[in-house]
């Protein structure tokens, strides 16, 4: 992924959530990413009682996010995430579809090649 700058602008931060989102796509297996979330929807109607749906599951990972931001506003990442989980919201609700690369983007092959 590419560096992001010390105060990064809007714009990278869009950036760095796209390449996040790409490169966490095809670690996670994007064949089956909604799945995940449907099967986690699945689980929460059962302890629930009551009907959960992926987009929920999205929208309340994200709820996820805004709290821990409030506890430490200084990471990132938790803003990087909250702002791909509203994407995968958009994703449930028919806004977009839900498509990923198939092939790792060449700044996430470097990262996986200076790990091995």
């Amino acid at each position: 992924m590419a560096a992001i700058n010390e105060r990064p602008g809007p714009g990278d931060l869009l950036t760095h959530a796209f390449e996040l989102i790409n490169a966490r796509g095809l670690e996670y297996n994007t064949d089956t990413l909604d799945q995940h979330f449907r099967e986690a929807a699945a689980i929460a109607t059962l302890v629930l009682g009551k009907e959960i749906t992926a987009r929920d599951i999205a929208l309340i990972m994200t709820s996820i996010k805004l709290l821990r931001s409030k506890a430490s506003p200084g990471k990132l990442d938790h803003y990087v995430d909250g702002m791909n989980y509203l994407a995968f919201a958009a994703c449930f609700t028919g806004l977009a579809p839900l498509t990923l690369p198939v092939k790792a983007p060449a700044a996430f092959k470097a990262v996986e090649e200076a790990a091995e």
